[in-house]
């Protein structure tokens, strides 16, 4: 089966960039990069603390910029003359849920991820992120061993 739209997710460590890698070469008509940025709440009372307790917002404003302005940059470099979405999710929640609530709620035929391999013993394991998305999704799930 030829994937046509494929979804890659990527945390900017240098051991997703394999899934990167092997997507580029890959025959597809769609390619969405996904980035999931984890935010956490900030207490009421440290927020009344703060001088302007708008900073928070801005900050988490700059991060979703930066974060989007970087996937576009890897778009670029990996995906030059593709079709390439790029998008990124903001979340309280785990990071596997949000691939798979994602996958499901978009036209993706199958999901892309790098798996971090532990040596001998640590093969038997799969990055829990990984291992989630494999239990919850109904999607197919590539997963590329990281570059030795």
């Amino acid at each position: 089966m030829q994937s046509q739209n494929i979804l890659v997710t990527t945390d900017f460590s240098t051991v997703s960039f394999a899934a990167l890698t092997h997507a580029a070469k890959m025959q597809v008509n769609q390619i969405t990069l996904l980035s999931i940025v984890q935010t956490g709440d900030v207490p009421p009372d440290l927020l009344k603390q703060m001088p302007n307790p708008n900073a928070v917002q801005e900050y988490r404003e700059d991060v979703l910029k930066q974060t989007k302005a970087k996937l576009d940059s890897i778009a670029d470099q990996y995906f030059s003359g593709m079709q390439v979405h790029t998008d990124v999710i903001v979340c309280n929640d785990d990071v596997a849920s949000e691939i798979c609530k994602f996958a499901e709620n978009n036209p993706i035929d199958i999901i892309v991820m790098t798996g971090q391999g532990r040596g001998a013993l640590g093969s038997l394991f799969i990055g829990s992120t990984v291992q989630k998305v494999l239990r919850m999704t109904k999607h197919p799930v590539l997963i590329i061993p990281k570059e030795a």
